[in-house]
């Protein structure tokens, strides 16, 4: 079984999950009666805790149905003559209930450029030139039950254009990363070496790992280099499928286990070159927890919050540590939508925020593609999905990648966290969910929302 750690970190929400199965029939009467809309008490009285995820609950349906005379009517001709209740697992009901239309479109208006440092502004898709109906069609087109999203915001010219929580997950909940924390550690390398705090990415990380001896040559692991973790070209042994969720085939789930992930890591074998394989890893980043921490006094954590997280003012969630102290930077950061999405418009804008320069332009743009000193995957840069159309073309979609801009991409993490950058299209779209059968084609929802562009 997975340590309480791990089950905690990739959100398994059993229990909520059986509240949900409570009867629609009897659901939808006694909601009837009550007059009850879905309040944030009711909420509660499903959910667990704000930091787990959970499916498209029953009064999220309900909410999304509204208070409306067309529910009695049609209540009344199920009592007379029955009712298909598969309708209500159509996130689209509500309209044809007459909800409001409008429901996760943003108000507002344009009000010029700025910084989100004390918070988001909305302003209609309109406004931003995106158009409203395509906009809520993919907001519903990710609202899909058996999706599982949990929360999406889509941004364009720095507005709020469309946003959406389901569930128990609110505005203010925070959601666990999986992979999207390789980007921010990639970030915090990046901060390092502009402030001369880590010479550049070629040092050893043998000079910040006592368990390798760097003077050992016969030892692939004293070659290995900051630049080889951050492309995932370390050479170690490792094997890492998430078609199942089974350490016996999953070496990150076997270091999530083990609670000591840096300890893990420093005990495999070095296999190749460093620098000639590109596999899969979530291993890799974590070396870089030592050499943040022993480069510059503090853990990962705490040089993010200094450097990166108080000047973007992101101060809710957290970062966990292994059991000997260690930040985990390859997964395991806890934000709310919004702030990742902050996390997105500092790339955005090339690594400026406000006034100031976080992380050098420079850094973001070598980071956002590919590193060709070493034999990398093409779709990958510095711990940044890149080249989008291509890196799309594995997701195994049908759709065609031809309205997908080159110079997009993305941090991801497993069962369906994005964090996606379009710098040719002004936006930051931010979806985050707990997927686990059915998985979401991010082609078609990015394609629906490009779909919305005007101008």
């Amino acid at each position: 079984m997975l340590s309480r750690q791990l089950e905690r970190n990739y959100c398994l929400n059993r229990e909520h999950r059986r509240h949900s199965q409570i009867p629609l029939r009897s659901a939808i009467i006694l909601w009837v009666y009550s007059g009850c809309s879905g309040s944030d008490s009711d909420r509660e009285h499903f959910g667990k805790t704000n930091q787990e995820n959970s499916n498209l609950t029953l009064e999220e349906r309900m909410s999304i149905i509204g208070r409306t005379r067309g529910l009695v009517v049609l209540l009344a001709v199920f009592i007379v003559g029955g009712f298909n209740f598969q309708a209500f697992q159509n996130p689209l009901l509500g309209y044809a209930l007459g909800a409001e239309k409008d429901r996760y479109l943003a108000k507002g208006k344009y009000d010029g450029p700025y910084f989100p440092t004390k918070g988001w502004r909305e302003c209609r898709p309109e406004a931003v030139g995106l158009k409203s109906g395509k906009v809520q069609q993919a907001i519903a087109y990710a609202a899909t039950p058996a999706f599982n999203t949990d929360g999406l915001v889509i941004i364009r010219k720095g507005y709020i254009a469309g946003e959406a929580y389901f569930g128990d997950f609110k505005i203010d909940s925070v959601h666990v990363s999986h992979s999207m924390a390789k980007s921010v550690t990639s970030t915090l390398i990046g901060i390092a070496i502009d402030k001369g705090i880590i010479r550049d990415l070629d040092e050893r990380i043998c000079q910040f790992l006592p368990a390798w001896d760097c003077n050992n040559k016969k030892d692939f692991r004293s070659r290995i280099t900051i630049r080889h973790a951050m492309t995932l070209t370390s050479g170690l042994e490792w094997k890492e499928d998430w078609s199942t969720w089974d350490p016996a085939t999953n070496d990150a789930l076997t270091m999530a286990q083990s609670g000591r992930y840096l300890n893990y890591m420093s005990q495999r074998k070095g296999l190749y070159e460093p620098g000639t394989h590109f596999y899969y890893s979530t291993g890799d980043p974590m070396l870089l927890s030592p050499v943040i921490q022993k480069a510059t006094g503090m853990t990962a954590l705490e040089f993010a919050q200094k450097h990166l997280f108080t000047p973007l003012n992101i101060n809710r969630g957290n970062w966990n540590r292994d059991r000997d102290g260690y930040t985990i930077t390859s997964a395991s950061l806890f934000a709310t939508v919004r702030d990742y999405a902050k996390f997105g418009y500092l790339f955005l804008n090339k690594g400026r925020w406000e006034d100031k320069q976080i992380v050098s332009s420079e850094w973001v743009e070598k980071a956002t593609r590919t590193d060709r000193s070493v034999k990398g995957w093409a779709a990958y840069g510095y711990l940044w999905h890149v080249n989008l159309p291509y890196r799309l073309t594995f997701t195994g979609s049908s759709y065609a990648k031809g309205s997908i801009p080159s110079d997009g991409f993305m941090a991801e993490g497993v069962r369906g966290q994005t964090i996606v950058i379009i710098p040719s299209k002004d936006m930051v779209i931010v979806r985050v969910a707990n997927e686990t059968k059915e998985k979401m084609d991010l082609t078609k929802f990015l394609t629906m929302v490009l779909s919305a562009v005007e101008n």
